[in-house]
């Protein structure tokens, strides 16, 4: 007997800091069976890890998820060897649904790596979690190859969607012949609605920064929060690659009033912010920010607390005066400042801490499921795939 299968196509591997993808999948699990693609890893780098070549591997990853994992081309992003890797994926994905006897009701794409794979069923959406191109240098690719797949894979979807409204109105023009969805970052609910007490042992902090750590931070903002004096709990692994970025990372978390935990596991980061006041999403503006949709800040208001942020549209987005907004380092030093130096207490604090809760628990990961589920199985959640669109052929230089 076939079952329903998902088939979402990553950017990042399973074991990578969890974000967009992975969160967007255990929600999607629990209403219909996943297979998770990750990235293919060049064949010359096996030899470090446990691969079977030229094999791919399924591996249970939990309660309706089974992870793909498989081998490709050495540089594999570069133009010559894009088709021969392609291929390769496409042939992977096939073997795994062949493998799982699954019905595919959908494909998604949600990588400006991968291409949707050929011969396989299901409606396709293509799910724009960054602006890719923007974003080239960071995610080290090249910029021309990640358009020229960006290009084939909106002529190829059935729906094509995007985290922000900026990034929408971005990829709106490939799209022309149909509307682009937005499909937000969401969060995880915290269980408990009661105030906990600290986890024993950690530092007093009142603000809060919390997920990677990189070249998107606004380290002017960081250094003016800093003069001020309040402490700062930092929460997320460095992954820089600017040696400039480097210095004035090295600086930040060198300072006295920061206390640095690293990359912890998602299920303990509730114990660590229980001590603080505030939690800062402080993003650069820059195209490929203004096109994000930061995960911090609906963790920050899931955990009870108030946000103080940098101008972005997805704050403009969420539309909250839960989220204060500093327009300038000076401004955003002030923010914080107001928040800790004359917080809310007693039943007015609780009050305002069950509304933040209330406010992030709206834009759940089940809830974004639902939406994405809504997109590509318009008759809800019985398996049955949306008809797709008739897909107009990719020009030449694409294929």
């Amino acid at each position: 007997m076939t079952l329903p299968y998902l088939v979402y196509i990553a950017g990042a591997e399973w074991d990578a800091v969890p974000g967009t993808d992975r969160r967007l999948t255990a929600a999607l699990a629990r209403r219909i069976p996943v297979l998770w693609v990750d990235p293919p890893v060049a064949v010359h780098r096996t030899l470090r890890r446990n691969y079977r070549w030229p094999l791919p591997q399924l591996v249970s990853e939990g309660p309706n998820i089974v992870r793909l994992r498989s081998v490709t081309v050495p540089f594999a992003s570069k133009r010559a060897m894009l088709s021969i890797a392609g291929a390769l994926g496409a042939w992977a994905v096939r073997w795994a649904v062949k493998k799982l006897n699954a019905d595919v009701t959908a494909v998604v794409v949600a990588t400006p790596r991968a291409r949707f794979p050929r011969r396989v069923r299901g409606s396709r959406l293509l799910y724009l979690t960054d602006d890719w191109v923007a974003g080239a240098a960071l995610l080290d690719l090249p910029q021309s190859g990640i358009s020229r797949i960006l290009r084939r894979n909106v002529s190829r979807a059935d729906v094509v969607a995007a985290v922000t409204p900026e990034l929408a109105a971005t990829v709106s023009g490939l799209a022309v012949d149909r509307t682009v969805e937005v499909l937000p970052n969401g969060c995880e609910p915290v269980v408990s609605a009661g105030r906990r007490q600290p986890d024993r042992g950690d530092p007093e902090a009142a603000a809060a920064l919390v997920g990677q750590l990189n070249e998107r931070l606004d380290f002017d903002v960081l250094e003016a929060v800093l003069a001020t004096g309040v402490p700062i709990l930092v929460v997320g692994p460095r992954t820089e690659r600017d040696p400039q970025i480097t210095v004035r990372l090295d600086a930040f978390l060198a300072a006295e009033t920061v206390t640095w935990l690293g990359e912890v596991p998602f299920a303990e980061l509730p114990g660590h912010l229980v001590g603080a006041v505030v939690g800062l999403t402080p993003y650069r503006i820059t195209s490929f920010n203004r096109a994000s949709f930061p995960l911090k800040t609906l963790e920050y208001l899931a955990n009870g607390l108030p946000v103080v942020s940098t101008d972005l549209p997805a704050v403009q987005w969420l539309n909250t005066d839960l989220i204060s907004v500093g327009t300038d380092p000076r401004h955003f030093a002030e923010h914080v400042q107001r928040i800790v130096s004359d917080p809310a207490r007693g039943a007015e604090a609780e009050t305002d801490r069950r509304r933040r809760i209330e406010f992030a628990a709206s834009h759940s990961w089940d809830v974004r499921a639902g939406r994405l589920l809504d997109l590509v199985l318009p008759a809800g959640s019985s398996g049955v795939p949306a008809t797709p669109r008739s897909r107009p052929a990719a020009s030449g230089a694409l294929t």
